[in-house]
């Protein structure tokens, strides 16, 4: 019986801590996914734009009349934009591992993690330790127990990890990026192949076309 006294006392005096918690994970979720989402659609609008510039021109000009030399064009042209995009995070992946293999020979610390506060960033941030926290049967956990570490950079040899996640991480998001690019070039030449050559006449004003064609007719026969 006072076992539940004091689980309903521990309800009634956390719940509204548990539910701001929960709170602030569902809205981060939220934003997080909102964001990569915009972020993918402003990469699609501007590689849209890049394979428009590129062939544009050729399209105007008539130089290709098919879409099997549209598409070929385009991805030559669209490849050459992912090995020139791709220059500089291959750079930064490149700079972090030469930074590991120093850090690792010198050292002989090849099994640090970039992340963990003993080893890595999580030496920069407040962290907390959840294994901190007492559980409390059936349905309870003991938040006051919750044990929050304060930034402890590094001043010694670990600090070549900072580097080496700052390099990895920014490389890595960078190609990721170029790689989204280069799917979305690859699906705007997809869909322009299409609708430039497309014999589909719903998109066209037939009654303008048939005037059109009847007028050079006559003009012909004067």
């Amino acid at each position: 019986m006072n076992k539940f006294i004091f689980l309903s006392n521990f309800f009634t005096e956390n719940w509204w801590k548990i539910l701001l918690i929960i709170f602030f994970i569902v809205i981060f979720v939220f934003v997080l996914i909102g964001l990569i989402g915009a972020l993918i659609r402003f990469i699609m609008r501007k590689q849209a734009k890049a394979v428009d510039k590129d062939m544009g021109k050729l399209i105007v000009s008539r130089l290709i009349d098919n879409p099997k030399d549209y598409k070929e064009i385009a991805n030559i042209k669209s490849m050459d934009r992912f090995f020139k995009a791709s220059a500089l995070p291959l750079s930064l992946l490149f700079v972090a591992l030469i930074l590991y293999l120093i850090y690792g020979f010198t050292f002989s610390r090849w099994s640090d993690s970039l992340l963990s506060k003993e080893t890595g960033i999580g030496s920069l941030f407040y962290l907390l330790d959840f294994s901190s926290i007492k559980y409390i049967p059936p349905l309870a956990l003991d938040w006051e127990k919750i044990v929050w570490f304060a930034p402890s950079p590094f001043t010694d040899e670990r600090i070549f990890n900072y580097f080496i996640f700052a390099f990895t991480f920014s490389g890595g998001i960078i190609y990721l990026i170029d790689v989204q690019a280069y799917v979305a070039r690859k699906y705007r030449i997809n869909k322009t192949a299409k609708e430039i050559f497309s014999a589909n006449l719903d998109k066209i004003d037939l009654g303008t076309f048939y005037n059109g064609q009847m007028k050079n007719v006559d003009e012909n026969n004067k």
